[in-house]
């Protein structure tokens, strides 16, 4: 020992050939007082803070070897005076803006090893603005971290006029500065979006759009996208705001601001949103418009109406489709359709201003309202439709503005609008007119409009509209085959009130074609022609198509023009009685609870989903069918099935019984095969079957009925416990989504498709197996639930919730751990990593039994499910570990 501290004094580097395990305290001080850099080979056992410090006093380049628990500021400062590059090691805690600052005036590029949070802090309105252009010359985004100061406005100004294209870089504050702005706007940069007064900070605000970029689109040269950013830009005088908008105050919204010592002749208001008593005061208000409007409602009596009016209660709560989360935004297996009746905007009107208002301040009330509806639901799901029921408006040019503020919401071509009977008021003219006029302005806005017309709308969300013409001279035959892949098939129409002995045209407002009768008795002759068309057309319709899922949307309910009963497969959707109620039972689906009516304060959309689905072989009769590769392919398409399918050889049989359907396909198994067999499609793969000759498919058909009552059976206890696992998730704000064994932990962001933590039910045993994947090759598994939310960001409100449960001592959490059995080879793991992908082959059977139930498609066949002691089994079975049997697993064969 003695000889080698002698050889350790001459040279501390010989440290390194001492096996750490055989090293002491006094061999390792020796070698590091020798040579600090021997601090790289030492014991963590043999070294204290002490030695640690007289090192990094010697030589701060061996900071890195220092232990976490012995590192002090004054050795971070030791460190970073010898080397600034040592700031890459430096502990998270010991980043502080001091030591950082340090460690960037000596150089620049060491900017890089700040933490996110830290930078922000670096810098202020004292910093050199030498260090300031130094780390942007180094790194142009840094720009972002400018400090809100005239020397970052300086900087960030001078980088734009270099490239505007640095405009990105900006910090959010500086994007404010005026010098930015002016600049900006100078060159033709910048695009004033909004205007207003805010009465609350006493400020005029224009919210700008600042495009910094243009460029060609990567697959479409002649396309040009914008790279852009959004900035208010704030003014305490009207001056220099009004300068800003270039003179422009159209649509600003500036009612609240009393104008006082400002002479409002000198300045060009036209469409300004200013408030009809400051316009007075000044003499220039002219109250003919708004006049004329009262003059149309006050000569009506709506009194019966608003007695027997059923409305919504004020500030009524309109549920949300979309979570804060973003959750559903993107869900593809659903149709989203927002519906509306009965708004009454020239009523409206008249409520908000009973003295008197401006033009523009109707304009900005009517933009207001139709803001106030959408932003009711939040977040709307991708794709949405919105349906409106009629009596929007009373005046052709009101509902102009309302309609209009629309598409910033919705796809023009999602908003389907029928008419009510206060649409025919105005303009005053002979109905086919009045129709005709609307037609022509929403084609122009590219709105679907529908007056005794049918919209389709196929899986490729292409919009087909059937007049009442084509609708009655196609056959039923014809009319099937263009609504058979159609997702949405929607009837849309006044309706009329031929049939209604109390309210009718003899005491109910049609406009001129209906008023301008010689008689009440023509009028109502009138109203019951009318009612014929649509009734008709209905008739048609329930004649050819009755099992697709129909929407009919009409301003009149259903028995003011027909007395038959409700079609169970359809949705009825109507408004105009203000009696708001909905009803949906096994005999009718009816939508007439969104009604807004005359009295109602609350103005907000409801909802209701379709399934994105469609059969295209609805109408086909039960038996066996040979069908083609494209129908087959195209079946799966429309029930949202995705399957890869390139055998080109054989024939595809199909079995569709009681609305439960087999594929099989008669051919050759491979090039090698001398036989051909029958074999079960399981989407794109062939399952081979024990019966498998073509006379087995009557076999097949005898049977099919008992088999999918079995499944039902099997998968009752199984899916119960996966459903009870389901609702705990979405208890604590997760996705509990199931497909398969797997049920989804967190929801899906914005910009993401799946989920990446889950739960594994085992078919076998019942255990639960928490797990994270970013595919199916591998994973890691967890020993408990808790432990998998705890580890993972996006599982951040799960957690929260499930803390909660656990401190309230809730006895409704559920065990969810790995197979209890097995938790001794965890110790004091939480995760494990773990391969293979046999738990999705476990799931994919599951899966396609859960089709059998799901989407009534047969794809795995089991003989034993036919089996009468199997089946009583199965029934009699009280765990699922008693139920299943091994013979389940079945061999899938690919092609």
């Amino acid at each position: 020992m003695d000889n080698t501290v002698k050889k350790i004094k001459k040279d501390g580097l010989l440290l390194k050939n001492i096996p750490k395990k055989e090293q002491t305290l006094e061999i390792c001080k020796v070698a590091i007082s020798q040579n600090p850099k021997a601090l790289k080979y030492a014991s963590r056992k043999c070294i204290d803070a002490k030695i640690c410090l007289n090192a990094i006093q010697q030589d701060g380049n061996v900071f890195p070897y220092i232990p976490n628990k012995f590192i002090t500021k004054s050795m971070c400062l030791l460190a970073i005076q010898t080397n600034a590059d040592l700031l890459n090691y430096v502990p998270k805690e010991w980043k502080t803006s001091e030591i950082c600052l340090f460690a960037i005036t000596k150089k620049p590029w060491t900017f890089s090893y700040v933490p996110e949070g830290i930078r922000y802090e670096v810098f202020n309105k004292e910093t050199p603005v030498e260090l300031l252009n130094s780390i942007v010359k180094y790194d142009i985004s840094w720009l972002r971290y400018m400090p809100f100061s005239q020397n970052g406005v300086d900087i960030c100004l001078a980088y734009i006029k270099k490239d505007l294209s640095n405009s990105n870089y900006i910090p959010k504050e500086i994007r404010k500065n005026k010098e930015i702005l002016y600049y900006q706007k100078a060159q033709g940069k910048l695009t004033v979006l909004s205007k207003l007064y805010n009465s609350e900070t006493r400020l005029f605000m224009a919210k700008t759009k600042v495009v910094y970029d243009r460029r060609p689109f990567f697959f479409d040269d002649d396309r040009i996208i914008d790279s852009s950013y959004t900035v208010i830009a704030e003014f305490q005088d009207f001056d220099e705001f009004y300068s800003f908008v270039d003179e422009d105050l159209y649509d600003a919204e500036l009612r609240e601001y009393k104008f006082e010592g400002i002479d409002l002749k000198n300045y060009n208001i036209e469409g300004a949103v200013i408030h009809h008593d400051v316009l007075i005061k000044q003499g220039l208000f002219d109250g003919k418009y708004f006049d004329e409007l009262r003059k149309v409602i006050e000569c009506m009596d709506f009194s019966e109406f608003e007695k027997n009016e059923i409305s919504l209660v004020s500030e009524f709560n309109y549920l949300k489709p979309v979570d804060e989360d973003g959750y559903n935004e993107f869900d593809n297996s659903q149709i989203p359709l927002f519906y509306i009746s009965d708004i009454h905007l020239c009523h409206r009107l008249l409520h908000k201003f009973k003295e008197g208002a401006t033009r523009e301040e109707i304009r900005w009330f009517i933009k207001l309202l139709a803001q106030k509806m959408i932003t009711s639901v939040g977040t709307l799901p991708n794709d949405s439709y919105l349906l409106i029921a009629g009596d929007t408006s009373s005046k052709f040019e009101i509902a102009k503005i309302f309609y209009e503020e629309l598409l910033i919401y919705f796809k023009p071509q999602n908003i389907v609008v029928i008419h009510g009977n206060h649409e025919l008021w105005d303009p005053w003219d002979e109905i086919e007119n009045n129709i005709q006029l609307y037609r022509k302005y929403f084609k122009g806005l590219g709105i679907t409009f529908l007056q005794n017309d049918l919209l389709l709308v196929n899986d490729k969300h292409e919009q087909i509209i059937l007049s009442e013409k084509e609708i009655l001279e196609l056959s039923n035959k014809e009319l099937r085959a263009k609504a058979q892949n159609c997702s949405i098939v929607l009837l849309g129409g006044i309706g009329f009130s031929g049939l209604n002995s109390k309210y009718n045209a003899t005491n109910m407002r049609y406009g001129k074609s209906f008023e301008e009768l010689v008689s009440a008795e023509e009028a109502l002759r009138k109203d019951i022609s009318e009612t014929y068309r649509f009734d008709n057309i209905y008739r048609k319709l329930l004649q050819s198509i009755p099992r697709n899922k129909v929407i009919v949307l009409t301003h009149m309910q259903k028995w003011d023009w027909n007395s038959e009963p409700h079609n169970p497969n359809w949705i009825y959707v109507n408004g105009h009685s203000h009696l708001n109620y909905f009803d949906i039972s096994n005999n009718m689906v009816v939508y007439a609870d969104n009604q807004i009516g005359y009295k109602t304060e609350t103005i907000g959309l409801k909802y209701f989903y379709i399934d994105n689905e469609y059969d295209i072989f609805t109408y086909l009769e039960d038996g066996i069918h040979e069908i083609t590769r494209e129908q087959y392919l195209s079946f799966n398409k429309g029930k949202l099935v995705k399957i890869s399918f390139s055998r080109e050889g054989g024939q595809i049989y199909m079995i569709k019984k009681n609305g439960n359907y087999m594929f099989f396909i008669y051919c050759l198994y491979s090039e090698r095969s001398k036989n051909k067999y029958l074999y079960l499609l399981n989407g794109g793969k062939l399952i081979k079957l024990l019966r498998n000759s073509l006379g087995d498919l009557q076999y097949y058909y005898d049977t099919i009925d008992i088999y999918k009552e079995n499944v039902q059976q099997l998968l009752k206890l199984y899916t119960g416990s996966q459903k009870i696992i389901s609702e705990f998730v979405k208890k604590l704000g997760g996705s509990g989504k199931i497909h398969g064994c797997i049920v989804d932990v967190e929801k899906p962001g914005n910009f993401e498709q799946y989920s990446y933590c889950h739960l594994f039910v085992n078919p076998i045993d019942g255990k639960v197996t928490p797990y994270f994947a970013y595919d199916v090759k591998s994973r890691i598994i967890y020993k408990d639930f808790k432990s998998l939310i705890e580890s993972q960001k996006s599982c951040k409100l799960l957690k929260k919730n499930y803390t909660r449960l656990e401190n309230e001592q809730n006895l409704s959490i559920p065990m969810l751990q790995y197979s209890s059995n097995q938790l001794e080879k965890w110790e004091n793991e939480s995760s494990l990593y773990d391969e293979g992908s046999y738990l999705y082959k476990i799931s994919k059977i599951i899966k396609s039994l859960q089709y059998i139930t799901e989407k009534g498609i047969i794809r795995l066949w089991n003989e034993d499910l036919l089996n009468y002691d199997f089946v009583n089994h199965t029934r009699d079975a009280n765990r699922i570990e008693d139920m299943i049997d091994d013979k389940l697993i079945l061999e899938v064969t690919g092609d």
